[in-house]
This record gives C-alpha cells, structure tokens and sequence, in this order.
C-alpha cells in the first residue's frame, strides 16, 4: 500500500510539471509567431484609457487652436485700426506743413508793421527825454514805474548814462532792471 501512495505521489511531478512547461513554451512560442510582444500584453482598461486620453487631447488641441484664431483675428483689427490712425496723422501733418508754408509765402501786413514802427518811434522819443535828463532826476521817475516798463526805455540809452541813472536808483529796482536787461 504504500508502494502505491509513493508510485502517486510521483504522478504530480512527473506528469502535471512537464505538462505545465510544455503549455508555457506552446504559448511563448506562439505569441513570438505572431509578432506579438509577449510581456506587454494590453488590457482592455489600458486602452480605454488612452483613447479617453488621446481624444481630450485632441479636444484641448482645438481649444488652443480656436483661442489662438480669435487672438489672431483681434490683432488683426488692431493692426488696421492703427494704420487708419496713422494715414490720418499722415494727412494731418501734410496739412499743417502746407499751411506754414502758406503762411510763410504771405507777406506781413502792413497794419501790424505801422503799429510797431509808430510804437518804436514813440519809445525812442521817451529814451531821448531821458537820456537828456540828469541821472539823478531820470533815476527818480524811473524808481515810480515798474522794471518791465524800463527796459524798453533804458535799453536805447548808451552805457554811460545806464551806469549814472541806475546809479541813483533804488538798489532793489536797479538790481531787478539789471537781470531784466541781461535778459533782454
């Protein structure tokens, strides 16, 4: 009896074990036949997963692609809006050149220039009153007007009588006509 449970217990490895080898050559061999990688094998939940992947991406690819257009598009409008503002300051700038030089061509009226003449005629008159006067007098009714009113009076007056006249003036006018005159 216990020559057939050891004849038995032999039966296992000697029959299920080289059984088992031979299933897994047969099926290595047939898969390598096939072209197939063997240990890479996909699963069905693998797949799954990629073409949910593959086609959000693809979905996102149109996202960027449609924000990218209207990008494109707005900057196109800008571009243009730009250049209708630049042909009109082009046109603008054309316009006040020809006007300088139109108003360069013109001669000046005489009506402005008879103003100036008799205002300088009436200006030198006063000088001349002045520049007869006595320094010490001239300085005293120069003293009652403002600087700005003294300039053009003392301006055509020869230095020497412009030393004497501010001479005795107030110091504090004399010094306010002086920077007026270096102005000037």
């Amino acid at each position: 009896m216990s020559d057939q449970k050891s004849s038995k217990q032999w039966i296992l490895p000697l029959l299920i074990i080289p059984l088992l080898l031979l299933l897994f050559t047969a099926y290595l061999v047939l898969n390598y036949a096939n072209g197939r990688p063997i240990f890479s094998m996909p699963f069905s939940s693998e797949e799954t997963t990629t073409q949910s992947s593959t086609s959000s991406q693809q979905a996102d690819l149109e996202k960027r692609l449609k924000l990218a257009n209207a990008e494109i598009k707005k900057l196109r409008v800008q571009a243009t809006e730009q250049a209708d503002v630049l042909q009109a300051k082009e046109q603008e700038v054309v316009r006040l050149i020809a006007e300088r030089d139109r108003l360069k061509k013109t001669p000046v009226t005489p009506a402005a220039t008879s103003e100036d003449t008799d205002k300088k005629k009436k200006t030198a008159n006063v000088t001349d009153v002045y520049a007869e006067m006595p320094p010490k007098e001239a300085a005293n009714i120069l003293n009652e007007l403002s600087p700005t009113e003294v300039v053009p009076i003392i301006q055509d007056i020869d230095a020497e009588q412009q030393a004497a006249i501010m001479a005795k003036m107030d110091p504090k006018k004399a010094a306010a006509l002086t920077q007026l005159l270096a102005v000037e």
